[in-house]
C-alpha cells in the first residue's frame, strides 16, 4: 500500500487539481446557477433567464476541459513534454465556448437587439428580428472562426483570397439562394408586412407566420403552411388586407317583378338610411341604387 502511495505522489497535484475543478463545476451546475435564477427571478432583470440558457453549458463545457488541461500540466509529464499544443487547444475551447454562448444568445431569443435597436431609434418587427438574429448569427461564426485560425498561427488573407478565387463559381452556384437573401433585404427596407398580417402574393394567400432570408412562411386560411421564397416575393404584387382602412361589402338584393318604380325608390331611400345609421358602416361611402333586370327579379 506505502508502495502505491509513494508511486503516486508525484500525481497528487494533478489528481487535486482535477478533483477541484471538478467540484467547482458540480457546484456550478447544481447550486450556483440555480441561485443565479433566483436572483434573477427576484429583481425581474428582463434578459437574465436568455444570458443563463445561453451560457450555462458553453461554461459547464469549459470547466471540464480546465479540469483536464490543470491536470495535465500539474503532472509529472509537464516537466517532460512541452504542452504549448495543448494551451492552444484550451484556448480555442475557451474561445469556441463564448462565441458558442453568444451564438445560443442569437438563436433563443431577439429581445436584447430589439432593445439596443430601440435606444438607437430604430423600430423593428418580428419579421426583420428574424432576419437581423441571421444576420448577427452568420458574423459571431465568421468572428469565431477568424479567432480560432489566428489562435493557429492560419494566414487569413490567405484563406481570403482563395475564397476570392472561387467566388465566381459560388456565386453562379448559388445564386437562386442569393437572389432570396436580396429579396428578404428588399422586404425589410420595404416592410410590405409584418408577422401577423394577412396578405395574398403569388397566389396565395393567409397569415405571415415567419420571414427567413430564404423564404417567407403563410399560413393559409385551410391550415396549410405555404413557404414562398423572397426572391419570388420581391418580384410579385403583395396585398396586404390587414393594412386597408376600409372593408367594401357588396349585396345583391332582388325585388320581384310586381314591384312599382315608387316602390323602388322609397325602398333603396330607407335602405341607405338604414346603413348610414348603423355604427360599423362608413356613412360618407353607402351607395344603394337599382342595378340590373335579372331573369326573374330587379336588382
Amino acid at each position: 500500500m506505502n508502495d502505491i502511495l509513494l508511486t503516486l505522489k508525484p500525481w497528487y497535484p494533478s489528481i487535486s487539481a482535477f478533483l477541484f475543478f471538478t467540484v467547482v463545476r458540480y457546484i456550478y451546475k447544481n447550486f450556483f446557477i440555480r441561485l443565479l435564477r433566483r436572483l434573477n427571478n427576484k429583481v425581474s432583470f428582463g434578459y437574465g433567464e436568455d444570458f443563463l440558457n445561453a451560457f450555462e453549458t458553453p461554461i459547464n463545457i469549459a470547466l471540464f476541459i480546465i479540469a483536464f488541461y490543470a491536470a495535465i500540466n500539474l503532472s509529472p509529464l509537464a516537466s517532460v513534454h512541452d504542452f504549448s499544443f495543448t494551451d492552444r487547444i484550451l484556448r480555442t475551447i475557451i474561445v469556441t465556448n463564448f462565441f458558442w454562448g453568444l451564438y445560443n444568445l442569437i438563436d433563443t431569443t431577439h429581445g436584447v437587439f430589439f432593445d439596443l435597436l430601440e435606444r438607437f431609434g430604430i423600430q423593428t418587427d418580428e419579421a426583420i428580428a428574424n432576419i437581423l438574429a441571421t444576420v448577427f448569427r452568420m458574423i459571431i461564426i465568421m468572428l469565431g472562426f477568424v479567432t480560432v485560425a489566428r489562435e493557429w498561427n492560419y494566414d487569413i488573407s490567405a484563406f481570403i483570397a482563395s475564397l476570392s478565387i472561387g467566388s465566381l463559381a459560388v456565386a453562379f452556384a448559388a445564386k437562386d439562394a442569393l437572389a432570396n437573401v436580396f429579396g428578404s433585404m428588399i422586404i425589410l427596407l420595404d416592410k410590405p408586412f409584418k408577422i401577423g398580417d394577412w396578405i395574398k402574393a403569388n397566389g396565395i394567400e393567409g397569415i405571415v407566420e415567419s420571414v427567413s432570408f430564404r423564404s417567407t412562411c403563410i399560413r393559409t386560411f385551410p391550415q396549410e403552411l405555404v413557404y414562398i421564397p423572397n426572391s419570388l416575393l420581391s418580384n410579385t404584387p403583395i396585398t396586404n388586407y390587414t393594412l386597408r382602412e376600409r372593408r367594401r361589402i357588396d349585396f345583391t338584393l332582388g325585388l320581384t317583378y310586381g314591384t312599382t318604380a315608387a316602390q323602388i325608390e322609397e325602398f333603396i331611400f330607407k335602405l341607405k338610411n338604414y346603413l348610414e345609421d348603423l355604427t360599423l358602416i362608413d356613412e360618407n361611402d353607402v351607395r344603394v341604387h337599382f342595378l340590373t333586370y335579372n331573369s326573374s327579379s330587379l336588382d
